[in-house]
């Protein structure tokens, strides 16, 4: 099973340009609700990561400073929301979530969603036009595939890739 996303084109415009920002990484973190009868999250606010927000913001990494990642908590908690991301990876070819962002997730995602009570987690990678994202949405763990983004004017689909190429084998998830 699948799920998918939905945003204004007013705030996708703004995330797309807060990604395009040189040549590091680029990172922001939205307020997100999720429709479980449907699988959908509805993006309803954004909030970038500005340079001071990092430990480590690199063209092929990042890490958040410790501050930073209860701020994101407590604001997604407060507002009863889920918590999503999404980041860049400039322009490398099609959108796949590197081993390292997985390695990521395989700590943060559980903590997240034990803070946050088993609310959902989104996450997107950006990689020039193209997308790649995955949710993880119920009790086994493990994440399932986000096929598309569903905007007033336009559908973006998913690329899948890190899934297909099996990379979540490889960090524990399978």
């Amino acid at each position: 099973m699948t799920a998918y996303v939905t945003a204004d084109d007013g705030l996708l415009t703004t995330v797309r340009q807060h990604l395009e920002g040189g040549r590091v990484e680029q990172v922001g973190f939205f307020l997100a609700d999720f429709d479980e009868a449907v699988r959908c999250f509805r993006l309803r606010e954004w909030r970038p990561m500005p340079p001071d927000a990092f430990e480590i913001q690199t063209g092929y990494h990042v890490t958040l400073k410790d501050e930073v990642r209860p701020e994101l908590i407590k604001w997604a908690w407060d507002a009863g929301g889920c918590l999503a991301e999404i980041h860049s990876h400039g322009m490398l070819g099609d959108a796949c979530f590197s081993p390292s962002d997985l390695r990521g997730f395989a700590s943060w995602v559980p903590h997240v969603r034990w803070r946050l009570r088993a609310r959902p987690y989104l996450a997107v990678v950006a990689d020039g036009d193209t997308f790649d994202a995955l949710a993880w949405i119920d009790p086994s763990g493990g994440p399932v595939q986000v096929d598309r983004m569903l905007t007033d004017s336009e559908e973006l689909r998913m690329t899948g890739l890190t899934l297909a190429r099996g990379h979540e084998k490889d960090d524990g998830w399978a």
